[in-house]
């Protein structure tokens, strides 16, 4: 039997999309390796870089959660 391989962090990442109406369109989505659908998204904020900063200490904190 195949022993399933072990945690790597590497296999999420951050996608930051504009998918909704102005003011507030911008929102982070974290996806795990080989999967379409976020494993996390955000709601949605007024700037790029909001979903940004944002989105980047949301990975840190799944990607630090994941690996413990």
């Amino acid at each position: 039997m195949e022993k399933a391989p072990a945690f790597n962090p590497i296999d999420y990442t951050l996608a930051i999309k504009n998918k909704g109406r102005p003011p507030k369109s911008w929102r982070w989505e974290i996806y795990a390796a080989g999967k379409s659908k976020p494993v996390r998204q955000s709601e949605f904020f007024e700037t790029m870089s909001e979903a940004t900063r944002e989105g980047k200490a949301a990975l840190a904190e799944l990607r630090a959660h994941r690996a413990a």
